[in-house]
């Protein structure tokens, strides 16, 4: 199984890796391995897996996202200045506080292909008709701007 470049691109820089550090860290392929997944535009299923086991490095507190207009009753019984990977931040908020403005401020906050590759990348964590709902807004609030 072959998976689309792009797609792995994005899971690079939601992980906050660059090619390079991912083939420093893994130290499996060698680097021109990687370099050509790009002019080849497929990369192998087991890249993924490792970068799946990586570990992540972009974090947020929910202070952040305060200060970026999320109301602080959606944080209610969280530590503010508390450091969480961002993609278990946007899972676990959407769980218990989905709403169209929540995804407006995530995509404004972090972007809609993080949003998108954090949706793909815990899809088991979340129910099918949650994910539907939040492509839809996503899709349709883009459609219309």
């Amino acid at each position: 199984m072959k998976v689309e470049h792009e797609l792995f691109e994005l899971m690079l820089d939601t992980r906050g890796y660059q090619q390079k550090s991912f083939f420093r860290l893994c130290q499996n392929p060698p680097y021109y391995t990687v370099t050509g997944w790009k002019k080849s535009g497929k990369v192998p299923a087991y890249a993924l897996v490792l970068l799946k086991n990586m570990p992540f490095t972009k974090t947020v507190t929910a202070k952040q996202l305060i200060d970026a207009g999320v109301s602080r009753a959606i944080f209610w019984n969280n530590d503010l200045s508390k450091a969480v990977p961002s993609d278990i931040f946007i899972v676990s908020t959407l769980r218990r506080a989905y709403n169209d403005f929540i995804i407006d401020k995530f995509i404004e906050f972090f972007g809609e292909k993080n949003v998108l590759a954090v949706l793909i990348k815990h899809k088991g964590k979340l129910s099918d008709k949650l994910i539907d709902s939040i492509t839809n807004h996503i899709h349709t609030s883009l459609a219309s701007a």
